[in-house]
């Protein structure tokens, strides 16, 4: 809770000044809603957080954050869909409640119910173990493995950290025991209990955590193209041998219909939000990187995942059917 508070205080302090005048078009006239699909505190109510503050100060209305849990992200999705189109509804959404979740379970809404705004933030996932574990890199984890004797967590099933970790252990031909946990916060307290021997988690949950000495973790690889500025001392998978490539991202989405107009704005706002070194500064603060995509673009990565999720869910027994 005080890392929540602190956040706000942050945002709120940083938006006073920092982002300029209101847009001045007909959009919006009144309040808009932003659902936040998960609890608060988590990785995708802190970025919807973060980019309410100073969208509320650019477009000159309130930007209110609604959290709607449950299903996995799926129930405050479902009901961002149903709202009228009209650019008065939006949500926060990530890989897992926009591209995975329709595939897993009749969750109210396909992609084609979805209208992408932007793209706004991402984080490489990563594969931590407890500071004192024996397991120096990937490959000794891979040893234990294959020798049976390691469970794993992660922020839940059907999450990105969950499966982009399946989708390497099906290249690297090995199983594991997947402990199931609500958020990343219990996952790290289940890795730092012992109750499981590693966690996948999108890498801004480990800045706070690592530690040379007991009672913190142990990063042993990220799934980042090239060494993350956020832990630079982690190295990628790339780097100990393994093409293994995910990001956890974070973006703004609307109901199908909503006018073109509408998003335009939106997403224009986005962009130049994220563009100034005030994000930046919160970015940082809270570990993620800016990863700004227009709708088209956001729309054909929204896709893409999808279909490199199919043979993953199905791999695993998850897939709708």
């Amino acid at each position: 809770m005080k890392r929540i508070l602190n956040f706000v205080v942050a945002a709120a302090a940083l938006a006073l000044g920092a982002w300029g005048a209101p847009a001045s078009a007909e959009y919006p006239e009144k309040p808009i809603r932003l659902i936040v699909p998960f609890a608060q505190g988590g990785a995708t109510d802190t970025v919807g957080r973060m980019i309410a503050t100073p969208l509320e100060q650019k477009l000159g209305q309130p930007v209110i954050v609604v959290n709607q849990p449950g299903a996995g992200g799926a129930v405050g999705i479902a009901n961002m869909v149903q709202a009228r189109p009209d650019g008065y509804t939006l949500a926060v959404g990530a890989n897992d409640s926009i591209s995975a979740r329709p595939l897993m379970t009749e969750s109210g809404y396909t992609i084609d119910d979805i209208e992408p705004i932007a793209m706004v933030a991402d984080g490489p996932i990563g594969i931590a173990v407890r500071s004192d574990s024996p397991y120096q890199t990937i490959d000794d984890l891979i040893a234990a493995m294959k020798a049976g004797t390691v469970n794993w967590s992660s922020p839940g099933a059907g999450t990105g950290p969950h499966l982009a970790t399946e989708a390497f252990l099906d290249k690297a031909g090995i199983e594991a025991a997947h402990v199931n946990s609500a958020s990343a916060k219990e996952a790290l307290l289940k890795v730092l209990s012992g109750e499981v021997v590693f966690v996948a988690a999108t890498g801004s949950n480990f800045p706070s955590m690592i530690s040379e000495s007991s009672g913190g973790i142990r990063a042993l690889a990220l799934m980042a193209e090239e060494r993350w500025d956020r832990l630079p001392d982690v190295p990628t998978f790339r780097e100990q041998g393994h093409d293994m490539i995910a990001t956890q991202w974070f973006g703004l989405v609307a109901p199908k219909g909503t006018p073109k107009e509408v998003i335009d704005v939106l997403a224009e706002e986005v962009r130049v939000i994220l563009d100034s070194a005030e994000a930046d500064e919160l970015l940082a603060k809270f570990h993620f990187s800016g990863a700004y995509l227009p709708p088209a673009e956001f729309g054909d990565k929204m896709r893409q995942e999808a279909e490199a999720l199919k043979p993953v869910l199905e791999k695993i027994g998850m897939a709708k059917k």
